[in-house]
């Protein structure tokens, strides 16, 4: 009993810890661009224009490439407590919270109270769950709205009331907010075959409410779609054709209005995962290897009600899913990390010893130590590790520009923290006629550029702006120009 004691005592102050350092991470670390830094201006433009409906990409320019979900939270956020980088990933992190609640309670529901906190250890702990859980992106929201349904169906099949039949639909149709069709499929895939394996049609037409249901998500998701599509025609064909099924099959998909897409190699979602999984991916192997006579044992072990076919297909559809496309990045493997983690946590459950038991709490430590690692970095290696422009920001304000001026970036790449930490004050070009008509009116006297980019610079601006600051950002030399006092003036 003391050491059952001593167990759960640990695990719930790694837990402690992890939220801990996720939280001063989230404050301390800057936002990075691209793919935070520009998700965050988007909801920055969002609270500052008051459109809620059609998130923007620039301003008058839609972003048409993702639902709104993640955008209206942390708008919402940044309207509570401030335009500032914890208030934009704030939501990201409370998503989280509520996924490891879902996750935990579903797995102690199970087997017990030992079995729950393994499950909060092995999803908090690993790699992409970590970073995810407050990182300002879409993925996140996508992952609570599939972890929402999936632990809903379970609980709807096997006698968890009307809250659970009905949050399996409020899933879907969040989900469909949070990143489009793509949840209704990320969720569908594992329950389809589970049922087809299982044959429980019949249960599965009779546990579920399917018409009030469908009614209820479609409430929920396509009053936005509709205004949406009104208010920029042409959204829904991009979104559906483009966003998924171009970006789907098309690895050299030139369509994407807002980037590129992201060619990989087909398979390459299992090499991510892998990561993503760090350090189960490596631990879960080698505690797999030295039970490898006593697995077919444990895998059999009250297989009754199909459990862990059930969290083994939730783990692997999504994979098997992405294994298709040849335009991926690493955050495509996290929906099927709640998955992962009640397939290990069922497993550790049903081999477990002492010495596996007090490993667990400490391994789960890993992602933050190398967060912590990050954090501390941040401020002792001038941002070598982090792509942002708070620094230079910061700098130009305390120049005092005049009220309503711009800061230009000679750039051939927008960059989006530093659209976020100047309130939208930044514009960015390689074009020397913009470049002038932004400097026509004298207010502008600011330039941001590269050391390898001050040789494009047109002589005549060249000439007339000195640098007064320069920064190192990852391996890049930005300079801070100025406009040179005109003649007679001090």
């Amino acid at each position: 009993m003391k050491t059952a004691l001593s167990w759960q005592k640990a695990a719930c102050y790694a837990l402690l810890a992890l939220l801990l350092i996720r939280l001063a991470s989230m404050g301390l670390i800057p936002l990075t661009d691209t793919t935070e830094a520009r998700y965050a201006e988007i909801a920055r433009k969002m609270l500052e224009t008051g459109n809620w409906v059609t998130p923007l990409h620039d301003y008058g320019v839609p972003f048409w490439a993702k639902p709104p979900l993640s955008t209206w939270l942390s708008a919402a956020s940044m309207g509570l407590f401030g335009v500032n980088e914890l208030a934009a990933r704030l939501p990201s992190l409370l998503l989280g919270l509520a996924t490891l609640w879902l996750t935990a309670d579903l797995m102690r529901r199970r087997a017990g109270g030992d079995a729950g906190l393994a499950a909060a250890l092995l999803l908090a702990g690993g790699l992409l769950f970590f970073g995810a859980a407050g990182t300002v992106m879409t993925d996140p929201s996508l992952l609570f709205c599939v972890t929402l349904s999936q632990v809903a169906f379970w609980h709807a099949l096997h006698g968890g009331g009307r809250l659970w039949r009905y949050a399996f639909f409020i899933g879907l149709g969040l989900g469909l907010l949070a990143k489009g069709p793509l949840a209704v499929v990320l969720v569908g895939m594992p329950i389809f075959f589970w049922v087809l394996i299982r044959n429980q049609w019949r249960a599965l037409w009779r546990e579920l409410p399917w018409i009030s249901g469908t009614l209820l998500a479609v409430a929920i998701a396509a009053p936005w779609y509709a205004w949406a599509e009104i208010r920029t025609p042409g959204f829904l064909n991009y979104f559906i054709m483009g966003e998924h099924v171009s970006r789907f099959l098309d690895s050299g998909w030139k369509g994407d209005k807002y980037g590129f897409a992201h060619a990989t190699p087909r398979g390459m979602i299992w090499l991510y995962a892998l990561g993503a999984l760090f350090p189960w991916s490596i631990a879960m192997l080698v505690w797999l290897a030295c039970r490898a006579r006593r697995l077919p044992g444990l895998i059999r072990m009250g297989q009754s009600d199909g459990w862990l076919l059930y969290v083994a297909l939730w783990t692997l559809m999504t994979l098997l899913f992405f294994t298709l496309s040849g335009n991926i990045i690493f955050p495509y493997s996290l929906p099927m990390l709640p998955g992962a983690a009640l397939l290990m946590a069922e497993l550790w459950q049903r081999g477990r010893n002492e010495r596996s038991g007090r490993a667990l709490p400490w391994l789960a430590l890993t992602s933050g130590l190398i967060f912590a690692l990050l954090t501390v970095l941040q401020f002792t290696h001038d941002q070598r590790y982090f792509r942002t422009q708070k620094e230079v920001i910061a700098a130009w304000q305390a120049l005092r520009p005049p009220e309503g001026s711009q800061l230009i970036y000679w750039d051939s790449r927008r960059e989006f923290s530093a659209e976020f930490y100047s309130q939208g004050r930044v514009r960015t070009t390689m074009d020397a006629g913009k470049l002038q008509n932004l400097l026509a009116d004298g207010k502008n006297r600011y330039i941001v550029t590269e050391q390898r980019d001050m040789a494009s610079l047109p002589a005549k601006t060249l000439a007339g702006f000195e640098p007064i600051a320069h920064f190192s950002v990852m391996k890049d030399n930005v300079l801070l120009l100025r406009a040179k006092p005109a003649r007679g003036q001090l």
